[in-house]
């Protein structure tokens, strides 16, 4: 009765990470236009934002609750494993949907601080501490990056126009959608956290035997991960329908460079994130990762249909991998 109940914790609280983020979107989108802010600006800063509500609530709670051993491995495992969600599975369904065409603006300013956010995150994870610990000091260097990518955004795209636009609500119902989803998104990262946690310590620790670090880390990686980059999934498969191709890769450029240096960064300053091994391969395997999508995004100015299956075979492929290593036959 427990793994039913666990399992529907963890279902409505997707529900309401996506529900709510939806709301936040939709709603500070329309506040927004109604200063006059532009389209592309928007997107640059709430779409992203609230697309990474989930990762954001789920990974923030986590590092406040009680078991600093466990919600480390969740913390960190639902950023590393969003952000390898994002640049292979959701890039790739999104490619294998329309071809996604890459604005050549992108190569000299987001794709430049992606690769420098992943590269940052493996230095500090690998070299800065020897007991494999992104501290506080450390996450404020993340969130000082952060804020240069943002003032880099907001200075140098005003002349840039985005095809999407958002309707304007009332400023009354507005506020209450923001705040409607803001309680959402904070209500289902705590129950995505507790039923991911209970999950992994009642079925993959008690009934496989799985060590509590690896079971905790393999949710995190796996279940968590695609739960909380739904959100993306949905903007970036829309987008690409309606040929809104800015939208849809900047959408996951945007999340991912936000997931490491913010999520992260906010984070580990509340709680210093321990970093297991098995996170430390994975923030190697991001890397790499990350290399091969902007790789296919800038050789042709597009990702195609035939990288997009190539990124999902990747998915796939980590995926089969997360699994048999916790399970301890790799």
């Amino acid at each position: 009765m427990d793994y039913v109940i666990n399992v529907l914790l963890l279902l409505v609280g997707f529900f309401f990470l996506v529900k709510g983020a939806d709301l936040f979107v939709a709603s500070s989108s329309s506040i927004a236009k109604r200063f006059n802010i532009s389209s592309l600006v928007i997107g640059l800063t709430l779409v992203a934002f609230g697309t990474s509500l989930p990762e954001l609530a789920v990974s923030f709670i986590a590092s406040i609750t009680v078991e600093p051993g466990a919600t480390a491995d969740i913390a960190m495992g639902n950023v590393i494993g969003s952000s390898i969600v994002n640049i292979t599975l959701i890039l790739g369904l999104t490619a294998i949907v329309r071809p996604v065409i890459v604005s050549k603006t992108m190569h000299k300013k987001e794709f430049p601080f992606l690769m420098a956010a992943s590269i940052l995150i493996a230095i500090l994870a690998f070299y800065f501490q020897s007991d494999a610990l992104i501290d506080r000091w450390e996450a404020l260097i993340l969130l000082v990056m952060f804020a240069g990518y943002m003032w880099i955004m907001l200075t140098t795209s005003k002349d840039e126009v985005v095809i999407k636009t958002y309707e304007v609500m009332d400023m009354k119902k507005s506020i209450l959608l923001v705040l409607a989803g803001v309680v959402g998104v904070s209500l289902g990262g705590f129950m995505v956290t507790k039923g991911a946690e209970n999950i992994a310590t009642e079925i993959l620790v008690n009934l496989l035997g799985m060590s509590t670090s690896k079971a905790i880390t393999l949710v995190g990686l796996s279940i968590v991960a695609l739960g909380t980059s739904l959100p993306e999934m949905v903007t970036s498969v829309v987008a690409a329908k309606k040929g809104e191709n800015e939208i849809a890769f900047g959408n996951l450029v945007g999340s991912n460079i936000f997931n490491m240096l913010f999520i992260l960064g906010l984070s580990g300053v509340v709680t210093p994130l321990g970093i297991n091994g098995d996170v430390l391969i994975d923030i190697i395997i991001m890397l790499g990762m990350t290399t091969f999508a902007l790789l296919f995004a800038m050789t042709k100015g597009k990702v195609n249909r035939t990288e997009g299956y190539i990124l999902t075979f990747m998915y796939v492929s980590y995926l089969v991998y997360i699994i048999l290593r916790a399970l301890g036959t790799v």
